[in-house]
Parts: structure tokens; sequence; C-alpha cells
């Protein structure tokens, strides 16, 4: 119903079919470029994106892609535009590298580019398992980069500073309390709330990003009914969440309903992206067959996803904001997602009985 067709050149198919396991999804400041990570093959495909808004409907284009490799980029798992020509991508192998791609509308080929500054560094506090991040203009000269990390179960914050290249100015852990493997993370435009995926609690936390926010702070909100919260984005008007659930075939959307995000919340809103057999064929765990990465355009026309098994897919972002859907839908989801990872859990449990038990046995103890 909201799913949008696009046309793209023989190359470009052939580019998305050969991306593999994708991850994260970013459009360009300039909303002229998509990237997308290929995570298993340790490269990014940046698509030169034109996106056509009438009162005829919308098209999708897309006219180009550039694919990047580099020695520093190892299942690449997470990536934020600096601008239209810098990405910063979060590895998790435990490299940040910051990379100039090749200028737009250089299509096809292959690039291999070194990274002209990395986050990982002496000066940055523990990076653990870097999993996703998102970046912010200061002023024309800073940025801040917000990065998630998986082992550690926190985020921090580095300041970049642009003098021709791109050098990191400090770095701190920002967040950490009530994180349990933050998955994804994003800040509205006006840089006054944060909200971090929060995948093994099954929520997104959302931050006031005030002064004094430290790792000590409590969530100001949380957005609930989610099974396995991966990508987030906040729209460019600030009113809205979009939450990519990696388990299961649906993304949410939540609402501000007030001055601020404080409180709990329920989606006012949740889409099926993805077909049962598409879901299905990457359904290798409960973690996993849902949408991965979710990116919103800057002018709010398109939606776009990727998973495991359906690497881009472009959807009608209005029409999805002017439809809310049933709450007895996603509580009843809910419901079955709890019942589903309780029996996980105990599955788990008895697995770990039994091996001991073999041990034992094998061990000749009673």
């Amino acid at each position: 119903m909201f799913r949008l067709d696009f046309t793209a050149t023989d190359a470009v198919k052939g580019a998305i079919r050969e991306l593999g396991r994708t991850e994260d999804v970013k459009f360009s400041p300039n909303n002229r470029r998509l990237a997308v990570t290929g995570y298993f093959r340790d490269k990014l495909v940046i698509f030169d994106v034109d996106i056509d808004a009438s009162s005829a409907g919308k098209r999708v284009n897309l006219t180009g892609f550039q694919e990047v490799t580099s020695a520093r980029m190892r299942r690449p798992h997470g990536l934020a535009f600096i601008d239209d020509e810098t990405l910063v991508v979060a590895n998790l192998n435990g490299e940040v590298p910051i990379l100039k791609l090749p200028p737009a509308g250089t299509s096809g080929g292959k690039w291999e580019l070194s990274p002209i500054e990395n986050l990982r560094n002496d000066k940055a506090p523990p990076l653990g398992v870097p999993s996703s991040l998102t970046v912010s203009p200061l002023d024309q000269k800073h940025y801040e980069v917000l990065l998630c990390s998986d082992k550690t179960h926190s985020v921090t914050r580095h300041i970049l500073e642009s003098n021709g290249r791109f050098v990191v100015k400090s770095s701190e852990v920002l967040l950490n309390r009530r994180l349990n493997i933050p998955d994804g993370v994003t800040i509205n435009s006006d840089r006054s709330w944060i909200a971090v995926s929060n995948h093994n609690e099954h929520a997104v936390l959302l931050f006031e990003n005030v002064p004094g926010l430290n790792s000590n702070s409590r969530p100001d909100g949380v957005l609930r009914h989610v099974n396995f919260p991966h990508g987030v984005r906040f729209t460019s008007d600030g009113n809205f969440v979009f939450v990519a659930d990696a388990g299961s075939p649906y993304v949410n959307v939540y609402a501000k309903d007030g001055p601020t995000w404080k409180g709990r919340r329920n989606p006012i809103s949740s889409f099926r992206v993805m077909d049962e057999d598409v879901y299905l064929r990457g359904r290798t765990n409960p973690q996993e067959g849902g949408p991965k990465g979710v990116a919103i355009d800057r002018d709010m026309n398109v939606m776009v996803t990727t998973s495991a098994e359906q690497r881009l897919a472009f959807f009608d972002l209005p029409a999805m904001l002017n439809q809310r859907t049933d709450p007895m839908d996603w509580r009843k989801r809910s419901r079955e997602w709890r019942e589903e990872r309780m029996r996980e859990n105990i599955k788990v449990v008895r697995n770990k009985l039994s091996l001991r038990t073999r041990i034992r046995r094998f061990c000749g103890i009673q």
C-alpha cells in the first residue's frame, strides 16, 4: 500500500544484488546520495538518488552508484554523513574510519579509500564494538559524532574539527545507564533529544540533550512495543520517530504528542515492510529477519529500509503518517513476542542443563 517502486539501471540493480547482507542506510545532507552498508562484503555502496515528488505521485530514481572499500573497513554496520562527500563508518571489528567519497555522478567502478582520520585512537574512550552512529553539525567547523558500542553498552561523544580535513578534538562516554546493546542512535534537528535503540530491553530510550547530560543520566522517555529495535530516525521536523524492528517485519512510528518526548510512548502506527516469505528467509533466529536500517529523506517524502533479504525498499512517508493502525494489532504482536522470547530463554536454559549433564556423565560425576 505504501511501497514505492524505484527505477534503476541494470548496473545499479546489479550493485544492489551484490550488497549481500545490509545493515545501516543514510541519506546525505543534500538528499542526493544514499549510502548502504554491505556487511559481509566489507564495503559500502553510495547510490546517486533523485526523488521526484509531485501531485502526480512520487518517483525514486537510482541513477548511479560508487562501490567503496577500505583496508580499515571490516564488517561495516553503521554509517553517517558528515557532509555530502564525507562518511564516518562504524565497523564491528572496532575501527571507525572517516572516508572522503568519490564525487557524486562518477558511477560504477570500485574505489579503495584510505581514511582521512579514525575515531579509534589513543585519546578515545574504549569503543568496544562500534555498531552505529549519528553526526550533527555544531557550527561551520565542528561536528558531533554519537557512537554506539554493543560490548561496552555505551554511547560515546566525539567532537570533530574541520580544517581541510577532520581531526578528533575530544572524546568522552556520554550515555551508559540502562543501555543493553545499543544498536541505533539518532538526534533530532535542533539537537534537543537523543534516541537510542536498546536491543536487549526491547525499547528505544530517549534522553533530553541538556547541559550536564552524562553517563549516569536516566532516560527521560521510552518508546515501547518493539521486539528488537535496530535503526532509529527522527523526522526532520522532530515530531516523529521511526524504529526498524530487526525481530519482526515491521517499522514502528511514534509521535511527539506534546512539547517534549518525556514519558512512555506506544506506537501510533506499525507498518509491515516485507512479505512473509522474505521475512522468513532471513529469520535465522528470533533477533533477525526484519528491517535493520531505516532512513528518511530531508524533505519527508520517502522512507527507505534495508534488510538481509530485501536490500532496499522505499515507502511513501506522508501516506504512512496519515494512517493510524489499530492499537490491538501491535499489542497482540507485543504479547506474541514476549511469549516467543520466553520460549527461547527456556530452550537455552534446557540446552545448558543438558550439556552440563552430558559433561558430568562423561567425567563420571554422579
